[in-house]
C-alpha cells in the first residue's frame, strides 16, 4: 500500500509516460516474438531483432517523452506561475501556448483572471486603507478645529469673565457677570453636545434610526439654509445596529454634501421597507448636480461617495448615486434585513 501511495504522487507527467512506456516495450516485445516465430531460428536473426526490439524500445520512450513533455507544458507553466503566487507574487500569468488544448486554454483562462480579480481587489483594498485612513485625519482635523475655534474660545471668555467678576466693585456689577457667565457656560455646553453628538448620536442607539434621522433633520434645518424633509414609512422595529449606522452615515454624509455643494433649497430623505423585506433609502436635492464619475476620479474628490458606497457593501447592499450638471442629484441605497433574526 505504501509503495501504491508513493506511486500515485509521482508527477503525471511520470505517470503517464511511464504507462505509455509499458505500453509501447509491450508492443514491441509480442511484434519481436511474432518475428521470431515467423523467421528462422538462426542466431543471427536472433540478433537482429533482439537489436530492432531493444532501438523500437528507445524511439517509443523517446517519443513518448518529448510528446508529454510539450503536452502537458501547460501545466508545468500553471504550476510555476502558482508557486511565484504563493510567493507573493500576483503579476505572475500564464500565456497560451499553440500546442495547448481547449481545455487547458480554459483552465489558463480561468486562473489568469482570478489572478487579475485578486490584484484587482488588492488595489482596492490599498486604496481604501489609504483612504480610511485619510478620512479619519480629516475628522481629527475636524474636532480639533471645532474644539480650537468654539470650545477654547468659549472657555477663554470664561476665564476673562470670572477675572472680571473677582474685580467687580459692587453687587450688582457682580450679578450682571454672573448672568453673562452662566449663558456663556450654557453656549459651552451646547456646542460640546453637538460636537459630540455629531460624532456619535444617543438618538440612534437608544432610539433606533428612524429617532436619530428625525434628530438630525431637526439639527441640519438648524444650521443650514437649505430645508430637509424625512419621510419613513412601514418601520416600527429596530433595525441590526450596523445596518442603522450605515444608513444614518448615509443620510449624514448626503445631507452634508448637499449643503456644501449643490445650491440647492430643498432636500428629501425617504425612507420605507419594500415587499421583499429591503430597506430602501433614497436623498434628493434640487441642486445644479455634479459629474459623478469626474469627482470619483479626482485624487480625494470622491472620499465622501466612496465612503458611503463602501458602507452599504459591507452591510451587503446596493449604492447608486445619479446625477449630471443641472440636474437633481439622487443619492439611492438598498440593504436586506434578516427580519426572522430580529426582535419584535
Amino acid at each position: 500500500m505504501d509503495l501504491l501511495h508513493r506511486f500515485l504522487r509521482v508527477p503525471t507527467f511520470h505517470k503517464i509516460l511511464l504507462a505509455n512506456s509499458i505500453i509501447v516495450s509491450a508492443s514491441v516485445v509480442f511484434g519481436f516474438q511474432m518475428g521470431v516465430h515467423s523467421v528462422s531460428s538462426n542466431g543471427t536473426y536472433w540478433g537482429i531483432m533482439f537489436s530492432i526490439t531493444l532501438v523500437g524500445i528507445a524511439i517509443g520512450f523517446a517519443a513518448n517523452f518529448l510528446v508529454l513533455k510539450a503536452a502537458l507544458l501547460p501545466i508545468s507553466r500553471l504550476q510555476q506561475a502558482a508557486r511565484n503566487v504563493r510567493a507573493g507574487d500576483l503579476s505572475a500569468r500564464v500565456d497560451k501556448l499553440r500546442l495547448s488544448d481547449t481545455y487547458l486554454d480554459n483552465v489558463i483562462e480561468a486562473f489568469n483572471a482570478m489572478l487579475d480579480s485578486v490584484e484587482r481587489n488588492q488595489r482596492q483594498l490599498q486604496t481604501l486603507s489609504r483612504q480610511v485612513l485619510h478620512v479619519q485625519e480629516e475628522e481629527r482635523k475636524r474636532v480639533a478645529r471645532e474644539l480650537h475655534d468654539e470650545t477654547a474660545q468659549a472657555l477663554t471668555a470664561l476665564l476673562v469673565q470670572l477675572r472680571l467678576l473677582s474685580n467687580a466693585a459692587t453687587l450688582e456689577e457682580a450679578q450682571c457677570r454672573v448672568a453673562e457667565l452662566r449663558a456663556l457656560t450654557a453656549r459651552s455646553l451646547e456646542e460640546v453636545r453637538h460636537l459630540a453628538l455629531e460624532l456619535r448620536s444617543a438618538v440612534l442607539d437608544d432610539l433606533g434610526l428612524v429617532a436619530g434621522l428625525e434628530w438630525y433633520v431637526d439639527e441640519y434645518n438648524g444650521r443650514y439654509s437649505i430645508r430637509a424633509q424625512l419621510e419613513c414609512a412601514d418601520i416600527s422595529r429596530r433595525l441590526p445596529p450596523q445596518v442603522e449606522l450605515s444608513l444614518y452615515r448615509v443620510v449624514q454624509e448626503a445631507l452634508t454634501n448637499a449643503a456644501r455643494h449643490s445650491r440647492a433649497a430643498l432636500v428629501w430623505v425617504r425612507l420605507k421597507l419594500l415587499d421583499n423585506g429591503w430597506i430602501d433609502l433614497s436623498i434628493e436635492d434640487d441642486g445644479q448636480g455634479f459629474d459623478v464619475e469626474k469627482v470619483l476620479s479626482r485624487r480625494n474628490g470622491g472620499l465622501g461617495l466612496f465612503g458611503m458606497q463602501e458602507r452599504i457593501a459591507l452591510v451587503g447592499g446596493e449604492f447608486q448615486i445619479v446625477s449630471a450638471p443641472g440636474q437633481h442629484t439622487i443619492v439611492h441605497a438598498r440593504v436586506p434585513i434578516a427580519w426572522e433574526s430580529l426582535r419584535p
